[in-house]
């Protein structure tokens, strides 16, 4: 009988374990690829972490939403934040802060600076900064008002 050589088992082991990972990452770029992202997400303005030290600079009043992108079950709350922002044009004034982008330094930094308690877990929340202070910061429930969150009238 012939004797089969050791390094033919090496590379069918290497073979398999290739196959295993790649098919492994082939699925989670197919799951990712049917995630359905809000469609406020679509509709605000999105910056990353390390833009809003820059966007502060730049904009004294703005309407901070934190959220997770992915998180539909705030879209008829969202859906009626739209409106009212799209009636009273300021959806210049808002930005889209997605949670998964977030890390903790840059939440420290947020919350060093405006002097604020952010709670990760209560997400979404939104943050209403007029002239670099923040005048209200309210975390939204499935009973959240949109007349209430956000004083309109200072924008004006």
């Amino acid at each position: 009988m012939r004797k089969i050589q050791k390094k033919n088992y090496y590379a069918l082991i290497c073979l398999i374990v290739i196959t295993v990972l790649f098919t492994l990452l082939l699925a989670d770029v197919y799951k990712n690829r049917n995630k359905l992202v809000s469609n406020f997400y679509n509709y605000a303005n999105k910056i990353t972490g390390t833009e809003f030290s820059e966007y502060v600079l730049e904009n004294s009043d703005i309407i901070i939403y934190v959220s997770d992108k992915y998180d539909l079950s705030h879209e008829s709350f969202e859906k009626n934040l739209e409106n009212k922002l799209n009636s009273l044009n300021l959806k210049d004034k808002l930005i889209f802060l997605d949670k998964s982008e977030i890390n903790g330094k840059f939440l420290e930094e947020v919350e060093k600076m405006y002097d604020i308690d952010i709670d990760k877990s209560k997400l979404p929340t939104i943050i209403v900064i007029i002239d670099r202070k923040v005048i209200k910061h309210t975390y939204i429930t499935p009973q959240t008002d949109v007349n209430t969150v956000i004083d309109y009238e200072a924008f004006e």
